[in-house]
């Protein structure tokens, strides 16, 4: 789930998962070329607050699992994308 927050803040939160880790990203367009950030979490967590963001702008964001095995580390498929607009 994304949720615009106040404060030009948006809440991505996430069901839980056996897993290393997460990878979130966010971008202002739908093909992740724009302005686009890339977030590693480690499995503890199922949600995260990204602060500064522009008001009156979409933001999209997608999310993967990843998990290290023998040093080397797999990735899993991208997520649906999420939008949202940024209005408080």
């Amino acid at each position: 789930k994304v949720k615009n927050l106040k404060g030009r803040k948006m809440k991505v939160s996430w069901s839980w998962d056996i897993t290393d880790g997460y990878q979130i990203q966010y971008a202002m367009n739908r093909k992740f070329t724009k302005k686009k950030k890339t977030v590693t979490l480690n499995s503890l967590v199922s949600n995260k607050t990204f602060k500064h963001l522009k008001k009156k702008k979409t933001y999209y964001v997608r999310i993967r699992t990843y998990k290290k095995v023998s040093g080397k580390t797999y990735y899993s498929g991208w997520s649906s994308v999420k939008k949202v607009k940024i209005k408080k």
